[in-house]
């Protein structure tokens, strides 16, 4: 009767440790989910057309402020266009001398470089943020431009983070 128990302790067991492992391998994911959907839920300006966004997440996300130093990247992005001036937007989102407050980055169309990881698995966009933006409208001719995000955060993996990236 003991052998019949055993067996049933046994798979308890294992189906609790499965439980804990996958919940430690989706905790990464669900920090990334997390950031992309507080940054898609950011108040747009007046009347924005999203023509594309998506998020990722990675140890090889640039360098110099951005770089990994070992820890995962969230990148999070919004193309959109707008009839508001590259100006106003500046302005929307408090960037000044190509730095944001908010910690946004804004490309302007053509202002922008699509870059990838060395293994081509994850993408983000660098650029330079104009330092004399245009007040010109854009009334009936809108403009495209690509608003961004990134964060650095502590994985569940530690020290080991590089190989699951």
């Amino acid at each position: 009767m003991f052998k019949r128990y055993r067996w049933w302790m046994v798979g308890l067991v294992l189906s609790i440790v499965a439980f804990f492992f996958y919940d430690l391998l989706s905790e990464d994911k669900q920090t990334v989910e997390e950031f992309a959907n507080n940054f898609f839920s950011y108040t747009l300006p007046t009347k924005p057309k999203i023509i594309e966004k998506g998020y990722d997440y990675g140890v090889s996300f640039g360098g110099g402020p951005w770089g990994n130093a070992g820890q995962p990247t969230a990148v999070a992005f919004m193309k959109l266009s707008s009839e508001l001036s590259e100006k106003e937007l500046m302005d929307y989102y408090e960037i000044d001398n190509n730095k944001s407050l908010k910690g946004f980055e804004v490309y302007f169309k053509s202002d922008e470089e699509i870059r990838e990881t060395f293994d081509g698995k994850h993408s983000w966009y660098e650029g330079t943020t104009s330092s004399n933006p245009s007040k010109e409208s854009n009334k009936g001719e809108p403009i495209e431009f690509i608003l961004q995000k990134r964060m650095v955060f502590d994985s569940s993996f530690g020290e080991y983070v590089e190989l699951f990236y």
